[in-house]
């Protein structure tokens, strides 16, 4: 018999193999969108099972952007293919220079001062234009 849980959505009783195995229902593994893995927590009374949420980075969402744009430019299969390493290299490229002017930025003297009096780097420098706060665009 159940314990009376709060937020029990749905309740089922699950079969263990002789090996120990375990299938979780469709309907738990839908609702909870698990993918492969979950991780599992031993309790004091039972067994918490949580699925791994992984979260994608900036970088993988830049990727994606980029792949579904050239998707959306009916090229052909080669122009495909070249177009999308293309900007994907240019990407690559635009973060190793961010990543550089930033470094660079850091290094030098961080007390010097603008006009205003006020310290001269915030961190945020290398990716925004000072003169109208947009984006810095790539020089080559």
């Amino acid at each position: 018999m159940m314990n009376k849980l709060t937020g029990v959505n749905e309740y089922r009783d699950i079969k263990i193999t002789s090996k120990r195995q375990l299938t979780i229902p469709k309907s738990y593994f839908d609702a909870l969108n698990i993918e492969d893995e979950v991780h599992a927590y031993l309790l004091e009374d039972g067994i918490f099972l949580q699925p791994v949420r992984r979260q994608e980075s900036l970088s993988e969402k830049d990727v994606q952007a980029i792949v579904h744009k050239v998707l959306t430019e009916g090229l052909s299969e080669e122009e495909l293919a070249r177009e999308l390493a293309h900007r994907i290299n240019e990407y690559n490229h635009l973060l190793a220079d961010r990543v550089h002017e930033f470094t660079e930025d850091m290094m030098a003297d961080t007390e010097s001062e603008d006009e205003k009096g006020e310290p001269d780097f915030n961190g945020l420098d290398v990716f925004f234009d000072k003169e109208n706060g947009k984006a810095a665009q790539r020089t080559e």
